[in-house]
């Protein structure tokens, strides 16, 4: 079982790049501590930012992408048997690596429950339906709402959490872990709130706690919240279309 993981880090302070800088370092230089002893291959998504490696592989998104979105970028480029999604402010434990590699046949499963971090084998999108696709390049909709884009294909492939715990074990700062998987000690931002994107917990739903059917009329009000404020975008640009037209003289 070859396993490519994909740490990936969010821009969460754009308008201040010394913190940006600062935050996305001290992660950084903990993953590589905790990456010494692991035989696994290791890429770098800078999702919208920008900030030495280490001299680990870089994938730089210009513009920070869905959480979706990232998922279909690891499936494309891994170069292994089975790609790892982690975010950059957690680690996976020794005990975690040992119980991915036993599940060495699986198409996918995860860590926790929330899920913040899945595995997935490679070539696991290749039948996501192209409007799933379209819609996860739509930057607007948040982290947590995009993922829902994907979560019909991963349920097809029997999608599951392997560890049947998600507990608290700090509350300042407040920290998640299992035997699995655990939260990096440090500061943790909301990315969708300094980005100022979409969250369900803004429509009054926490924790995912609704119907199917309400999560997809919240989709919906979601999308047409956000549609004007992408209009007024696009057409801000119009005039370069012009100005900067594809003949050159």
């Amino acid at each position: 079982m070859k396993l490519h993981c994909f740490i990936c880090a969010t821009v969460v302070f754009p308008d201040d790049p010394v913190a940006e800088l600062k935050h996305h370092s001290y992660f950084l230089h903990a993953q590589v501590a905790a990456f010494q002893k692991m035989s696994v291959q290791l890429t770098l998504l800078q999702n919208g930012c920008e900030f030495p490696s280490l001299g680990i592989p870089v994938l730089r998104n210009p513009m920070p992408k869905s959480l979706a979105y990232n998922y279909l970028l690891c499936d494309a480029n891994c170069s292994g048997d089975y790609w790892v999604f982690l975010p950059e402010d957690c680690r996976i434990t020794s005990e975690g690596w040992e119980a991915i590699r036993k599940r060495d046949g699986r198409p996918c499963f995860s860590l926790v429950k929330d899920p913040k971090c899945i595995i997935g084998r490679k070539g696991l999108f290749d039948g996501l339906a192209s409007e799933a696709r379209s819609a996860a390049d739509l930057n607007f909709l948040g982290k947590e709402i995009s993922h829902l884009l994907v979560r019909g294909e991963l349920a097809k492939q029997g999608f599951h959490c392997i560890s049947t715990d998600w507990c608290q074990v700090s509350k300042d700062p407040p920290l998640w872990a299992n035997q699995c998987f655990e939260m990096i000690p440090g500061i943790h931002p909301n990315a969708n709130t300094l980005r100022r994107m979409p969250s369900l917990d803004d429509y009054g739903i926490s924790g995912y706690k609704a119907s199917a059917a309400k999560i997809e009329e919240l989709y919906g009000r979601i999308v047409k919240d956000r549609l004007d404020r992408l209009e007024a975008d696009a057409l801000s640009c119009k005039s370069l279309t012009y100005e900067y037209g594809p003949i050159l003289t």
